[in-house]
């Protein structure tokens, strides 16, 4: 069990302010664990104590945790289950039954088809109830998203199954407990790409679907139309703000080296033209990222404006190529690069926001089977927050 300790953990290039742009971050250690693949970071507020807590999910061993901070500033893991296969990237949280509590949906990695959804007893602390959603054609998945996108008031559910090359796609049904699902839809087929999201990307007012390199209008036929507006970028991390003001969200894209068989990748923002439904124009953010396999939009430096962070995820033994933890700030039409942290490497990195501060709460990871050093701190999980 780790704890929350202000007078450790002091960032590896020293504690920063940036002028009239972002307080310096500090790292906090705030669980040291056995080893193990974390897998799956999800944030959400799962006692309604008014404070966010995460979900951890790993693989070798399979277990799901949850991490709550308690009175004394100690952050506690809870088990949720380990009778499972293992977790994959991804996971959302919703109140699925109506209850006013967080239920959380996942997915299986490689080792299953399947996705889940575990219902949050009236003590969290508990062991949480598994059912099944439904079973994947294939086994993969990376990313789940939730998202309104029929306009109908009620969110679906869209998945990603890299093996079937299909993205999915189910309303939230009016009785989760049936099994599986009903109406699970694909979007698209005969596509291996990854990462979701969802905005308003033409201007009609309704919420489009990001998936990789491509969006989605969804027709009143029911039918799905596929526009790529970049052919050039791959293994790919995305989110979608209006980063520079102009009232239209643009795409950010960060490319994970290691999916693409590169050792570096690319961060990019597209913004559309006068035809969003053509190819659109990307502006480099930065071309040498090392694995970068988390990207996460927020407001870090409270200018009400939509800042980025990137970290990078480290898959040697951080030393042969340190891994960085960034924030980009929007500054109009260029974003302000800010180096947060060097040295400890994440994976799946999410926002999180406590007292009043913004922040990451980050958790690394490493395959044991991988050869080399495993690093000193991959088995730790992270606090990011600034001063």
């Amino acid at each position: 069990m780790g704890h929350f300790d202000r007078n450790k953990e002091e960032l590896a290039v020293g504690a920063r302010t940036f002028s009239n742009a972002i307080h310096a971050f500090r790292r906090h250690t705030i669980y040291k664990g056995p080893p193990a693949e974390r897998m799956s970071c999800v944030v959400g507020d799962l006692n309604n104590d008014g404070v966010p807590e995460f979900v951890i999910g790993t693989r070798n061993p399979e277990t799901l945790h949850w991490f709550g901070r308690t009175s004394s500033g100690a952050w506690e893991p809870h088990l949720i289950d380990d009778t499972f296969p293992s977790i994959s990237v991804g996971g959302v949280l919703v109140d699925l039954t109506g209850n006013g509590r967080l239920d959380l949906i996942a997915s299986t990695s490689d080792r299953g088809n399947h996705i889940y959804w575990w219902e949050c007893p009236a003590d969290p602390s508990q062991r949480w109830v598994r059912r099944e959603v439904f079973q994947l054609p294939a086994s993969r998945t990376h990313d789940l998203l939730l998202a309104d996108i029929d306009g109908d008031g009620r969110q679906e559910l869209y998945v990603w199954n890299q093996d079937a090359e299909t993205v999915f796609w189910v309303p939230l049904p009016d009785d989760p407990y049936v099994t599986p699902w009903p109406d699970v839809r694909p979007v698209v087929t005969g596509i291996d790409e990854q990462a979701l999201a969802a905005a308003d990307v033409d201007g009609d007012g309704r919420l489009e679907l990001i998936a990789g390199c491509s969006w989605y209008r969804l027709l009143s036929s029911g039918e799905w139309e596929r526009h790529v507006y970049t052919e050039d970028y791959g293994g790919t991390r995305i989110v979608a703000a209006d980063f520079d003001g102009d009232g239209r969200p643009e795409i950010a894209v960060c490319e994970v080296g290691a999916d693409i068989g590169q050792p570096y990748g690319r961060l990019a923002l597209f913004r559309p033209g006068a035809n969003p439904e053509a190819l659109w124009e990307a502006q480099v953010v930065h071309d040498r990222l090392f694995d970068a396999h988390s990207l996460q939009v927020a407001d870090f430096d409270g200018d009400g404006c939509p800042d980025l962070y990137v970290g990078e995820m480290g898959l040697s033994d951080w030393t042969t190529h340190t891994p960085v933890q960034r924030i980009f700030l929007s500054r109009g039409d260029r974003m302000e690069e800010h180096i947060i942290d060097t040295g400890v490497g994440t994976h799946e990195a999410q926002v999180i926001e406590l007292d009043g501060r913004v922040g990451i709460v980050s958790k690394p990871y490493r395959a044991l089977q991988a050869s080399g050093t495993r690093p000193a701190g991959v088995d730790s999980l992270y606090l990011y927050l600034p001063e």
